[in-house]
């Protein structure tokens, strides 16, 4: 039962009574649905599920939960594994209706909403020959994976979702509600990208755009186990090779009427099928037993590993919205967890995640969703940008990995995220930047924070940025409003 008392809830039903907001509580019909999150190990009961329909509400619904220390969670796509979009007893703070995306294309500028999925802005962008550097899924939402760095396909030539920020408009905790950007709260802004969810409701992002062909060459490659060496060896010559316009994902999954993990690859070329089959051909003439890969319009290239890729498009020349069913993409439960690689890998090393991955689906077969990717994004930009230029603390020469873990039965949870756990610590250890005799740059901490479990350590997420983290939270939510991501603890009398 929530703990948010009647009383409160009527207060807030009273605050927002001359709004469009919608307020749905235990009890209410449709408040199942509400409080439904991605992952099956995240539904908790809340007191309230506020949708709100402009930055106002959701400003009033902040500034209530900060004067009455009420549990505060913000829900934009949902994507959570780690239950940083739900607040047991107390109120989410739901964006969906907040999905608009206006695009200025003389000066290549997209302002998204803080609901939008990166879908959102990928069609209506590309209606402009634009594109913003997104997330690799289209379905999660956009303000989420950008406040928390933002890889994307196109972060090979152009850095970082945030590195890419011009400015956001942001509810603080309490209540106001500021623009930031490099000339108007200048701390915030640093702050906002890389830990952003630790430090307002983002309610509006303004991303710069960059021009972007119709046509890209991108897809999957499914290959059997034996032809892991292929794999690993045109891995291993990738980051030579590549000028940027290139990304290449591999690791392992199960697929369809398979009984064993088998390798799936993911290609991308942001040029024309010719070079692109020349830049892959190494993997393209190895005889996959499936290719997906082929010329494709780029507002589909998120969509590529999405559960589904059914998208209803209405718009304008100036803004379009698409309504995507989420409910699709919700399922059993899940966990995701990061790590990082560096090139060149261990064949040795790699068949042995393989053993350990596979051995885990064939003992546990409820978990044959899960997957684990080796996620080669071309780092140089990203490495342009000083450490100290943002909150963002990952700018190394490593790639991360990612591993999502999907499983039905509750009673496996702590089972299932120990053993992720000790497979992601065992792939940095060995191949990563803390393996021994590692005598590349000392630059980043090799952790994705929005990659990270829920429990992981701020201070070592964001290293040499976290006492400024600290010291920003202090003045920009100094009673810790904000707490459902990382964790950042605003000093007090200069202690946690």
């Amino acid at each position: 039962m929530p703990f948010l008392p009647l009383s409160q809830v009527r207060h807030l039903r009273d605050e927002l009574q001359d709004t469009k907001a919608e307020i749905s509580t235990w009890g209410c019909e449709g408040y199942g649905d509400n409080i439904k999150q991605w992952s099956d190990s995240c539904d908790e009961d809340v007191g309230a599920v506020v949708r709100v329909t402009s930055a106002e509400e959701a400003a009033i619904v902040v500034r209530f939960a900060t004067r009455h220390q009420i549990p505060l969670a913000v829900r934009g796509g949902g994507y959570s594994t780690s239950g940083s979009s739900t607040a047991r007893g107390g109120i989410v703070l739901d964006l969906a209706k907040l999905r608009r995306v206006r695009i200025d294309p003389e000066a290549r500028v997209v302002v998204a909403e803080g609901g939008a999925l990166w879908a959102d802005i990928d069609v209506a962008a590309a209606q402009h020959g634009l594109a913003v550097v997104g997330s690799t899924l289209s379905h999660i939402g956009a303000a989420g994976a950008t406040l928390g760095g933002g890889y994307g396909w196109l972060t090979g030539q152009y850095g970082l979702a945030i590195d890419n920020l011009r400015w956001a408009k942001v509810v603080l905790a309490d209540g106001s509600i500021v623009i930031a950007s490099e000339t108007s709260h200048p701390d915030l802004f640093w702050a906002l990208r890389g830990a952003g969810q630790e430090f307002g409701v983002a309610v509006e992002l303004g991303f710069r755009a960059h021009p972007q062909r119709n046509a890209v060459f991108a897809g999957t490659l499914l290959f059997p186990p034996e032809k892991l060496s292929v794999v690993v060896d045109f891995a291993n010559r990738f980051e030579t090779q590549t000028d940027g316009k290139q990304g290449l994902w591999f690791g392992f999954t199960v697929a369809p009427a398979m009984t064993q993990c088998c390798i799936l690859v993911v290609v991308f070329y942001n040029g024309d099928q010719e070079r692109a089959e020349q830049f892959f051909a190494p993997l393209l003439q190895a005889e996959p037993i499936a290719n997906t890969a082929g010329m494709i319009p780029y507002d589909s290239l998120n969509g590529i590993l999405n559960t589904t890729d059914t998208l209803h498009r209405r718009g304008s020349d100036t803004e379009v919205n698409i309504s995507y069913p989420l409910d699709v993409a919700m399922g059993p439960r899940k966990s995701m967890l990061g790590s990082n690689v560096t090139l060149p890998l261990d064949l040795a090393f790699v068949q042995s995640v393989y053993d350990e991955f596979n051995g885990m689906i064939t003992n546990c077969p409820q978990t044959r969703d899960s997957r684990l990717l080796f996620e080669l994004l071309p780092n140089a930009q990203i490495m342009r940008v000083p450490d100290d230029a943002t909150a963002f603390a990952n700018r190394g020469p490593y790639y991360n990995v990612s591993c999502l873990f999907r499983w039905y039965d509750a009673d496996l949870d702590v089972q299932l995220r120990l053993w992720q756990a000790s497979l992601l610590g065992r792939i940095e250890e060995t191949a990563g930047i803390k393996r021994p005799g590692y005598q590349g740059p000392r630059r980043g901490t090799g952790i994705y924070a929005n990659y990270a479990g829920h429990d992981a350590s701020s201070k070592i997420l964001f290293g040499d940025n976290f006492p400024r983290l600290q010291e920003l939270k202090k003045k920009y939510d100094p009673h810790n409003t904000f707490d459902k991501w990382h964790r950042i603890r605003p000093l007090v009398n200069n202690r946690e």
